[in-house]
């Protein structure tokens, strides 16, 4: 008898491209259907603010089977909360399962008034399912009598970290400065994953790197995955000795990514060796973009700054694969993809030293953390790089424990097969 597993995602992610937790869903997810029936369960709020009219026109063609409620929204009607978790849920009890390859939580409040009330909710100790606070797959799961098996990507800092970041941010001018504390405030204390995983729902909490350490779930259910993300072994083809001089800064491009202290890194490095940044990937947020050119150009930079927007893959890959670093100033990050792609095309990493990627390329001559915030540091760091001459460069880069780390890390059928066994063993 063919199992069907009912997996929760943003509906979305089979027409755009979002971000790393989004690649990691698509070739698990793609891989899942080749071995058994999947069930796609859209996020709520996807239903309720529906608007990717493009999965119209394609979702027939695709090798899933979607709820019944995707044709009435591609007809144009409107589905409220109640009927919405209802119907997926009705659906998932045709399941064996519920799988969530990148654990999401929804989160609907606009008023000051409706935010004060969820932070009080966040002393309370009940478990919310409502339109203003769900964590859709676990709501799902509990209301069809399903186990469950989410996979946690987000890195949820602690409190303390929260607010080194806010205060920080400040500084840097970020739109939300307590976006860290909102993120970690969202999964301890108002879903309040360290009670949610002791449930009987929960099979198992996955995470991509022991960044869930932060947490400190003390429970036999978590487990941390021993390959969490891979690449593309194809792009190796695009790593090149001909290295031009300047250096990159690729991800989705907000304060939590470090893109605001760009400018005064890029500064740093300029007073000893005069270099251009290359960046590219969208802004979040229209403000901070303007704050971001704004400090370019107050900072007399102009010169040294070069956004390419968003690219290609293949584009992506050349620029990176010739820059002499990659300089990744980011706080939000559990293993990131983005190292490990410039790794695979050759080119060293300067990162902020996170629990996360320093649990996975630590040790690693190419690439060096430093400590969060250290604007200097990292340009010191990148300067290094820089100077350094070709022979002691390149040993960087071809390596052994590098070529391992990659070796490890060069099929999306290796995170597929661990995963799978913690779907149905």
């Amino acid at each position: 008898m063919t199992r069907l597993i009912a997996v929760v995602v943003p509906i979305g992610m089979f027409v755009k491209f979002v971000g790393g937790g989004e690649v990691h869903t698509k070739e698990v997810v793609n891989r899942l259907s080749k071995t058994t029936d999947v069930m796609i369960l859209p996020y709520i709020e996807d239903v309720i603010n529906f608007n990717d009219k493009e999965i119209c026109e394609i979702y027939e063609k695709l090798p899933y089977y979607f709820p019944k409620l995707l044709k009435r929204l591609c007809s144009g009607e409107k589905i409220k909360f109640e009927d919405v978790i209802k119907e997926l849920s009705d659906e998932a009890k045709e399941s064996n399962l519920i799988y969530e390859p990148n654990l999401h939580i929804r989160i609907n409040v606009l008023h000051r008034n409706d935010k004060i009330k969820l932070l009080l909710k966040s002393f309370k100790s009940s478990i919310y399912c409502s339109e203003k606070l769900s964590f859709d797959a676990y709501c799902i799961a509990k209301k069809s009598n399903k186990k469950l098996v989410s996979v946690i990507h987000p890195d949820v800092r602690s409190y303390i970290d929260g607010l080194k970041i806010a205060y920080n941010g400040l500084k840097y001018h970020y739109d939300f400065p307590l976006s860290m504390l909102k993120i970690t405030l969202t999964y301890r204390n108002l879903i309040k994953i360290n009670k949610l995983v002791k449930d009987h729902t929960f099979k198992y909490l996955l995470s991509v790197s022991k960044a869930i350490e932060h947490l400190d779930i003390r429970n036999e259910k978590v487990k941390v995955l021993k390959i969490g993300n891979a690449f593309n072994p194809e792009i190796m083809k695009y790593r090149s000795k001909n290295k031009e001089d300047y250096i990159v800064f690729w991800a989705r491009l907000y304060s939590l990514k470090g893109i605001l202290e760009i400018p005064y890194i890029v500064r740093e490095i300029i007073k000893k060796y005069d270099i251009k940044l290359k960046i590219f990937g969208r802004f979040i947020s229209e403000s901070e973009k303007y704050k971001f050119f704004d400090s370019v150009r107050k900072l007399n930079i102009e010169k040294n700054i070069e956004y390419l927007e968003f690219l290609s893959e293949e584009k992506k890959y050349e620029i990176v694969s010739k820059a002499r670093a990659l300089v990744y100033p980011s706080h939000s990050d559990s293993f990131s993809l983005v190292i490990l792609e410039s790794l695979a095309l050759g080119t060293p990493v300067v990162a902020y030293n996170l629990l996360g990627p320093r649990s996975i390329y630590d040790g690693l001559p190419a690439i060096k953390f430093v400590k969060e915030f250290d604007i200097k540091g990292m340009a010191q760091q990148v300067l290094k790089l820089i100077n350094m001459k070709d022979e002691d460069y390149y040993n960087l880069i071809y390596e052994d424990n590098l070529n391992k780390l990659l070796e490890t890390h060069n099929s999306w059928d290796k995170v597929f097969e661990e995963i799978f066994w913690y779907l149905f063993e």
